[in-house]
């Protein structure tokens, strides 16, 4: 007789649900950084990332399997309310004139994503949503600007989360 596979234990590619948010996550950042530098359309971008990049790294090697429905919500999320983003951003690093040009564009990309998420994803406790993207500033940067995503972050959580 043949046992029923154990459904609750994730196989390396796919990953546990919480490893497909991060790897989202990831993917949302690098998604809007492409959106910046390209000049593209939320729908564009997301729908080559599908079809070209989920699931693999910049090296070619295989990751766990982002979300897809939570990193599309996160792009089009910032790319809908992005102007009210950049605003909380701004306000929060205490940026005279509203200048978002002095932010490099994928630490830019980072602060976005984390931002829309602490703003309307009410329902994720907030310290995974700043850990994950601290994870993210990890992968590129120094612990200097890990510091500054975490500040930033979290003066945002004060302000949109009671």
């Amino acid at each position: 007789m043949n046992r029923p596979q154990n459904t609750d234990k994730p196989n390396a590619k796919t990953g546990s649900q919480k490893a497909r948010n991060s790897a989202a996550r990831l993917m949302a950042v690098q998604t809007v950084y492409q959106m910046h530098k390209n000049d593209q359309d939320a729908e564009t971008a997301i729908k080559e990332f599908l079809e070209h990049r989920s699931g693999i790294d910049a090296d070619g090697d295989e990751m766990v399997t982002p979300d897809h429905d939570h990193y599309s919500l996160v792009v089009r999320g910032v790319a809908e309310h992005q102007e009210q983003l950049n605003e909380m951003v701004i306000l929060n690093r205490g940026e005279k004139g509203g200048n978002t040009q002095k932010t490099e564009p994928l630490l830019q990309a980072i602060f976005l994503c984390g931002a829309f998420e602490l703003m309307t994803l009410q329902v994720i406790d907030y310290p995974v949503i700043i850990s994950d993207y601290l994870h993210v500033s990890h992968a590129f940067y120094d612990a200097g600007e890990a510091k500054l995503v975490n500040a930033l972050l979290d003066s945002i959580r004060k302000t949109v989360r009671t």
